[in-house]
């Protein structure tokens, strides 16, 4: 079985770290594809709960067909998600990623272990609008000022403080530039 390039490094960071949600499996997809630059394909847009590409849900619908991943139900709070996880077969189907693609999927694994779907949901969300704000020039190529304020008008459920701390730790772990 051949899974192509983006299965594959869902099923490899599955295997690493087994359990992650959809969104926790979209939010690390999109940072690989943002933050370290591997090329997924993918073209993002902000969604519900951040930045979201059909192709990958599709990806992770079709793994789950396939039975080459394996999910399960859970309710936290007031939140039902999904722990992912790959089936004997997509161990067997999973091949070895490049160094670069290892590397750069261990790295955004480090960062979103342990995070919530929320939290998760608001790191992608400033990574977003900071990229847009530099690729279209606006507002002095960005900064934490205008990115902050654009992500608390579109996510009015974070606070300015939420916003502005998320934003000085992917500053400082050079996850924006």
């Amino acid at each position: 079985m051949n899974l192509g390039n983006r299965k594959n490094i869902i099923v490899n960071m599955l295997q690493k770290n087994p359990g992650m949600g959809k969104t926790a499996v979209m939010k690390a997809m999109f940072m690989l594809q943002q933050v370290k630059g591997i090329s997924l394909g993918c073209d993002f847009s902000i969604y519900t709960y951040g930045p979201y590409a059909a192709e990958i849900m599709e990806d992770i619908d079709e793994l789950l067909s396939e039975g080459v991943l394996s999910s399960e139900i859970y309710q936290s709070h007031n939140y039902i998600g999904y722990k992912l996880k790959t089936t004997d077969k997509g161990s067997k189907a999973a091949v070895g990623l490049k160094n670069k693609e290892t590397q750069a999927m261990e790295n955004i694994l480090d960062f979103v272990r342990g995070k919530t779907a929320k939290e998760l949901e608001l790191y992608a969300t400033v990574i977003y609008i900071d990229n847009l704000y530099l690729k279209n020039g606006w507002s002095g190529n960005g900064g934490a000022e205008p990115v902050v304020k654009k992500v608390h008008e579109i996510k009015p459920h974070f606070t300015g403080d939420q916003i502005k701390d998320a934003y000085s730790q992917l500053k400082e772990m050079k996850y924006l530039q």
